[in-house]
This record gives C-alpha cells, sequence and structure tokens, in this order.
C-alpha cells in the first residue's frame, strides 16, 4: 500500500497522484468491551474492497482502550491489532477516530460515549438519559458541560491533567499503529464540545433563527404560515431554506472563533506534538465544534507542532440535515446540508487542506432507499470539490443491503493530475473523468458494474470482482485527457 501523504488540497500518493477515497464510518460505542464490536473478518474485507470501499473511520473510545487509569486494554488492543493486519492485506486505508458524543456515558448513566469514568469530573452535575433524542445532553445537560469545561482546562485526575492522559493515549496508538501501512492517520477527537460556552452559542442562534424567520427576505412566511395551520411537518421544513442557513449562524461564528483559539487549537497542537514524538507517519485530522456542524463557521488555525505547522493533516468536516436522529430525517433537504458543506469548503480552503468528510448520511437503518435522490445530490456535491467521504455508519450487515447501490460507486481512486474533473451521469450512466497532466501517469478508476471505456481508449482490468465490477488502470499521456466509462445495464 501507498503511504499516504498530503499536499495542499490534495492527497497524494508516492507515484505524486492525487488519491480519493470511499468508505463508511464502522464504531464501537459499546462500553466495557474485550474486543471491537464488529466482525471485521476476511469475509468483510473481500466484499469491502470488491464493492470500492477503500477507507474505513474507524471508531473507537478512550472507555473501552483505557478503562482503568494507567492500564490499557490489551485484548481490544489485538482486536485492532487484527483489523489492522486484514486491512492492508486487502488494500483499505484506517482513519484512527477517538470517538465521543455528550464526553461519556458515565458507566450507563448517560446515553454518550468516549472518556472512562475515572476521566469524567462533572462538578456536581448528576448524568441523566435524553428526554427527546440522545443530542439533548449538548443543549441541557450540565453534567456534559462541565465535563468538557474540565477536560479543556486539563484539570488534574491522580495528578495528571485530563489533556495530558489524552495524549498519552494517543501516544500509545501511534506507536503500535504508526508503521502499519494500512494507517491513513488519526481523528483526534469526535466532534468537540465547548462546554459551558455554548449556552451562550445555543441563545444566539435560537435569537438568530427567531429574528429571521420573523423578519428575513429570505423567508416565505406565506408558506410556513399556510403550513402551521395545515400542519404540514415537510412544508413548514422546507421554508427553512440553504440560502437563510449562514444569516442564522453568523451571529454564533465570534463565539465560536474564541472557543477554536482559546482551546480547541492548542489540544490539537498538544495531541499532534505527542503523536509525532512517536512517529512522522499518519495525516493528522482536524475536526470541527460539534456547533458547526450546523453551519457555524470554524475558525481553528493550521495544526502546528512545536511552532511548525504539521506538513500532513487534513480537515474531516460532519454533516447532516437539522432533523438527523429523528423521524422527521425523511424530509432532509440537499440545498441546507450544502449550504453547511459550503461553510465547510471555506474552512478547508483557509486551512489549505485536503478533506474526507468524516460523517455523513444519517439513514437511521440503512434499509430507507427513499432518501437516496438526497444522498447523490451529496455525493455530487463532494465530487464536485474531489472531496474524499466516509459515510455514517456501518451497522453489520451493510455490504448486501440496498445501501450499497448508492455507496459503491463508479469513482477515481488515483489520478495522475493536480487539475481534474470527474462526475457521474446517473440518467445516461457514464462516468467521466477529464484531466490536464503535466506528465504521462497511471490513472486508477474504481467501476461498479460491468462496463465499456468508450473512444477505443485501452485500459487495464487490475482486479476483476464477481459482480462484473473492477478495477482498472488507463495510462494517459502529458496534457488533456479525457476517459469515459459506460456502465453496461
Amino acid at each position: 500500500m501507498d503511504r499516504i501523504t498530503t499536499e495542499k488540497l490534495r492527497f497524494v500518493d508516492a507515484e505524486g497522484r492525487t488519491r480519493i477515497f470511499n468508505g463508511m464510518n464502522i464504531d464501537d460505542k459499546s462500553r466495557d468491551r474485550k474486543e471491537f464490536i464488529r466482525t471485521l473478518d476476511e469475509e468483510f474485507f473481500k466484499k469491502y474492497r470488491a464493492l470500492g470501499l477503500n477507507f474505513i473511520r474507524l471508531a473507537v473510545t478512550w472507555q473501552n482502550l483505557e478503562p482503568e487509569i494507567e492500564k490499557y486494554n490489551e485484548d481490544y488492543l489485538r482486536s485492532i491489532d487484527a483489523i489492522f493486519e486484514l486491512a492492508e492485506k486487502y488494500g483499505v486505508y484506517i482513519l484512527l477516530d477517538m470517538h465521543q458524543d455528550l464526553y461519556s456515558g458515565n458507566g450507563g448513566k448517560s446515553c454518550g460515549d468516549g472518556a472512562p469514568e475515572w476521566a469524567v469530573i462533572t462538578d456536581g452535575a448528576k448524568p441523566r438519559q435524553p428526554i427527546f433524542v440522545w443530542a439533548d445532553g449538548y443543549f441541557f445537560g450540565k453534567w456534559v458541560a462541565k465535563s468538557f469545561d474540565n477536560f479543556w482546562n486539563n484539570t488534574p485526575v491522580n495528578g495528571k491533567g485530563l489533556q495530558d492522559r489524552y495524549a498519552d493515549l494517543w501516544k500509545m496508538l501511534a506507536s503500535r499503529y504508526g508503521d502499519s501501512p494500512a494507517l491513513f492517520g488519526f481523528d483526534l477527537m469526535n466532534e468537540p464540545f465547548p462546554g459551558s460556552e455554548s449556552k451562550k452559542m445555543f441563545a444566539s442562534l435560537i435569537g438568530s433563527a427567531a429574528k429571521n424567520i420573523l423578519f428575513s427576505k429570505k423567508m416565505n412566511r406565506k408558506k410556513l404560515i399556510g403550513s402551521l395551520v395545515k400542519r404540514d411537518t415537510r412544508g413548514i421544513l422546507d421554508c427553512i431554506e440553504g440560502g437563510l442557513i449562514r444569516d442564522v449562524t453568523e451571529p454564533v461564528d465570534k463565539y465560536e472563533a474564541d472557543f477554536d483559539r482559546r482551546k480547541y487549537s492548542p489540544f490539537l497542537n498538544k495531541i499532534s506534538a505527542a503523536i509525532r514524538e512517536v512517529t512522522d507517519k499518519g495525516i493528522i485530522m482536524m475536526e470541527q465544534c460539534y456547533i458547526c456542524n450546523s453551519g457555524v463557521k470554524q475558525s481553528a488555525p493550521p495544526i502546528t507542532v512545536n511552532g511548525i505547522r504539521e506538513p500532513n493533516q487534513c480537515f474531516g468536516p460532519h454533516g447532516y440535515d437539522m432533523m438527523v436522529d429523528t423521524p422527521l430525517y425523511q424530509y432532509a433537504k440537499s440545498d441546507r446540508v450544502k449550504a453547511f458543506f459550503t461553510e465547510m469548503r471555506n474552512t478547508q480552503l483557509r486551512l489549505n487542506v485536503p478533506v474526507v468528510v468524516g460523517e455523513w448520511g444519517g439513514c437511521s437503518d440503512n434499509t430507507d432507499t427513499s432518501w437516496f435522490p438526497h444522498a447523490y445530490e451529496l455525493l455530487d456535491y463532494f465530487d464536485s470539490l474531489k472531496w474524499s467521504q466516509s459515510y455514517w455508519t456501518y451497522l453489520g450487515n451493510d455490504l448486501d443491503s440496498p445501501l450499497m447501490n448508492m455507496l459503491s460507486r463508479t469513482h477515481p481512486v488515483a489520478v495522475a493530475s493536480e487539475k481534474f474533473c470527474y462526475r457521474y451521469d446517473r440518467d445516461n450512466k457514464v462516468f467521466t473523468l477529464e484531466s490536464k497532466a503535466d506528465k504521462a501517469g497511471k490513472n486508477i478508476i474504481y467501476v461498479h458494474k460491468p462496463f465499456t471505456v468508450e473512444n477505443g481508449i485501452k485500459h487495464r482490468v487490475l482486479e476483476q470482482y464477481e459482480s462484473g465490477a473492477a478495477l482498472i488502470a488507463v495510462d494517459t499521456g502529458a496534457g488533456e485527457s479525457t476517459i469515459k466509462i459506460k456502465i453496461n445495464e
């Protein structure tokens, strides 16, 4: 496997080609595990590869890795070792994600996950189960806010700060997996949360939303009132369009910037420095605050290690429609989600780094195909920006489900150029890759069904799968070139 590094907005391999990654999240958010919850065996990886999936955001938790202070869970780590070994065999890259939701599960007292109980300091606030959806702990949970406050303040536990202990955990993982060819990189914390500072953020967001609903010229109030009278839920949600998003979220930017610069950025730099003490391999991923998932501007500067910009870093935004985790997700609107991602694109350009969309999707059981038009719009948007992506989430039996009709798709794996674009015309079933290269090179493309490469362009089949899908190589020379592939079905 090629070692992947970064160059401005691109992931690059040893040949200097641009790499695109297509994959899924596979998470273990349960408690008290002796091994990773999913069975990722030889059969799994064989199917995963044949479906054109070459990337896993592997979500693990501090609680399972260090259930007792300074005692790492060797049984659990051995199960991760086995996943890395098979990933290497089948050419699948792994992004290690240190996952958290609501900071911790508090020993089962809340629905969260992440930190072990010994690393939770709530200042007396009591955890509870959700009233509406799991995320209401962020909005109403004092125990969540206090837990994060103590983490960002590096409050000591047994004489050592929480962040310092978290850095030690990452240092252990970097030492253990840094030399694995399957390692893509390190996702330092899933959806970090500001803690008590979130109160003024949420208050500003609610006030701005109310003001825009009442007074914005972009709001169709006639339609909104009519939908309210008719109790037309979809009509109400459709009134909240993408063009309104930044008007609503902009007042929160100043509060988010303060958190990003005073607390989040120093954390990123500290954990990155710990990792770089033991390995120079692996891309370090910067996420964004949970609140930024709704289109608030992220303001953290690029990661630095000992004052020097980290050369291999990327951005991992998350984006879902506002109705995610509720039955109303059937009314998800791509216009809104693309508005969120447009702000995230601004962050990418500011940081000058490549992107893997760390989470998107959110269909609760992976069996509903009615939302596929929404998903296709987002995939097309990612393709237009040349973003890699990781769908949320794998539920254990998805490789034989209708979900693969959406995720298993023709896409470039390696492009021998910096300047290129690609797209898939679903109506005519034609994939097109256009590029302009300084020199000759080998492009690698995954094709998801039996196909014909048009215009007599020669290709080589690198891997052929039972379904008729294939991994192919197409050589191109210096200058402009166009590759068209017709899907035969």
